[in-house]
Protein backbone atom coordinates (compact mmCIF):
# COMPACT_ATOMS: atom_id res chain seq x y z
CA UNK A 1 0.00 0.00 0.00
CA UNK A 2 2.90 2.62 1.07
CA UNK A 3 4.76 1.34 -2.35
CA UNK A 4 1.57 2.25 -4.26
CA UNK A 5 0.99 5.27 -2.61
CA UNK A 6 4.54 6.23 -2.86
CA UNK A 7 4.50 5.28 -6.78
CA UNK A 8 1.45 7.71 -7.21
CA UNK A 9 3.09 10.55 -5.59
CA UNK A 10 6.51 10.00 -7.61
CA UNK A 11 4.53 9.71 -11.07
CA UNK A 12 2.38 12.80 -10.21
CA UNK A 13 5.80 14.81 -9.33
CA UNK A 14 7.03 13.44 -12.49
CA UNK A 15 4.06 14.43 -14.40
CA UNK A 16 4.09 17.88 -12.60
CA UNK A 17 8.15 18.16 -13.66
CA UNK A 18 7.12 17.46 -17.23
CA UNK A 19 4.26 19.98 -17.49
CA UNK A 20 6.40 22.82 -15.83
CA UNK A 21 8.96 22.06 -18.70
CA UNK A 22 6.70 22.18 -21.79
CA UNK A 23 5.00 25.36 -20.06
CA UNK A 24 8.12 27.00 -20.32
CA UNK A 25 8.77 25.51 -23.73
CA UNK A 26 5.03 27.20 -24.66
CA UNK A 27 6.01 30.38 -23.12
CA UNK A 28 9.57 31.23 -24.50
CA UNK A 29 7.81 30.24 -27.87
CA UNK A 30 5.02 32.75 -27.43
CA UNK A 31 7.19 35.30 -26.27
CA UNK A 32 9.21 34.96 -29.98
CA UNK A 33 5.81 35.08 -31.38
CA UNK A 34 5.21 38.46 -29.88
CA UNK A 35 8.25 40.03 -30.79
CA UNK A 36 8.00 38.27 -33.97
CA UNK A 37 4.51 40.24 -34.32
CA UNK A 38 5.67 43.14 -33.00
CA UNK A 39 8.26 43.51 -35.62
CA UNK A 40 6.23 42.52 -38.38
CA UNK A 41 3.91 45.15 -36.94
CA UNK A 42 6.72 47.93 -36.71
CA UNK A 43 7.38 46.90 -40.72
CA UNK A 44 3.64 47.06 -41.69
CA UNK A 45 3.70 50.53 -40.33
CA UNK A 46 6.73 51.79 -42.07
CA UNK A 47 5.21 50.30 -45.32
CA UNK A 48 2.17 52.23 -44.91
CA UNK A 49 4.09 55.46 -44.66
CA UNK A 50 6.02 54.76 -47.54
CA UNK A 51 3.36 53.76 -49.59
CA UNK A 52 1.34 57.23 -48.34
CA UNK A 53 4.68 59.26 -49.38
CA UNK A 54 4.60 57.71 -52.72
CA UNK A 55 0.92 58.22 -53.34
CA UNK A 56 1.52 61.84 -52.50
CA UNK A 57 4.28 61.87 -55.08
CA UNK A 58 2.05 60.53 -57.64
CA UNK A 59 -1.19 62.96 -57.31
CA UNK A 60 1.84 65.84 -57.12
CA UNK A 61 3.78 64.20 -60.43
CA UNK A 62 0.13 63.97 -62.12
CA UNK A 63 -0.18 67.75 -60.83
CA UNK A 64 2.71 68.99 -62.50
CA UNK A 65 2.31 66.63 -65.95
CA UNK A 66 -1.38 68.16 -65.77
CA UNK A 67 -0.07 72.19 -65.86
CA UNK A 68 2.80 71.26 -68.36
CA UNK A 69 0.18 70.20 -71.05
CA UNK A 70 -1.63 73.18 -70.49
CA UNK A 71 1.13 75.40 -71.47
CA UNK A 72 2.84 74.02 -74.63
Amino acid sequence: MIDKVSDTHYNLVSDLYKLKKDFAFKKEELQGLYLENRNLHKKIDALEKENHSYKQQIKQLEKEAEEMLQYP
